[in-house]
């Protein structure tokens, strides 16, 4: 749509559905069960954009720095090389530290290598480690912030969806799908609060797995609709035909 510039997400296939790509500073929600592929999703994208240009971070609430570099490497991506070359940066987000700064430790990872992408990992994981983290809820002057000290996880996923968005990147947020047909999302908020939501499924029929991609909106973007299938090979996820 109109002049809208657009960041490639790399994902063969995916990019011809959403007008070329993600409009830029987006948040685009990608959600699903377990196994579907999101994590792989969020990889590819990074990967992606630092190979052509574009430096990404990746922040990871559940999974260790070395769980992730293992992961991408099976698909041929050598995060731990581009890390190395300031193209990458993954910024494990500890368990153990009671209050922290979360946006602070993402800004300073962002200005470090001066990312344009940047994947978050997961708001289910932060959901349920809320106690842990400190949020801004509103701010005063240019430096002083008001923190929210409740204990609302859809609240606090609202909080942190708005501040994703003043980050200035172009962002992939993951997070759990619903069980309940009345919501997308595990917390039922962040679909809402998003400029954009994926849904992945995977079924199982005897011996065959399923797998559907299905774009519920992109701001701003025509997008072509329907239910798409996907698979997950050794290069990484793809729709098929592609």
């Amino acid at each position: 749509m109109g002049n809208i510039e657009r960041v490639k997400t790399g994902v063969p296939g995916f990019d011809e559905l959403i007008d070329g790509g993600i409009p830029k500073g987006f948040n685009l929600l990608i959600t699903g069960g377990p196994g579907t592929g999101k994590t792989i999703f969020g990889l590819q994208y990074i990967y992606n954009g630092a190979i052509n240009g574009e430096n990404g971070v990746y922040v990871s609430l559940e999974t260790s720095t070395d769980g992730i570099k293992n992961q991408a490497m099976q698909f041929g991506w050598d995060l731990d090389k581009l890390e190395k070359e300031g193209k990458i940066l993954i910024l494990r987000i500890p368990m153990d530290v009671v209050k922290l700064d979360l946006f602070s430790a993402i800004n300073d990872a962002i200005k470090k290598i001066n990312a344009k992408r940047l994947v978050f990992d997961s708001l289910d994981a932060l959901a349920i480690n809320i106690d842990m983290f400190t949020i801004p809820v509103a701010y005063v002057g240019s430096r002083n912030r008001i923190t929210y000290t409740g204990k609302s996880r859809r609240r606090i996923t609202y909080l942190v969806m708005n501040e994703l968005s003043k980050l200035k990147t172009t962002n992939i947020v993951i997070t759990a799908s619903s069980q309940d047909e009345k919501q997308i999302t595990i917390d039922g908020v962040s679909e809402y609060a998003s400029d954009g939501v994926v849904v992945l499924k995977s079924l199982a029929l005897g011996e065959t797995t399923n797998k559907t991609l299905e774009i519920k909106k992109i701001r701003n973007t025509k997008v072509n609709g329907g239910i798409n299938s996907y698979e997950i090979d050794q290069n990484g996820l793809s729709l098929f035909g592609n």
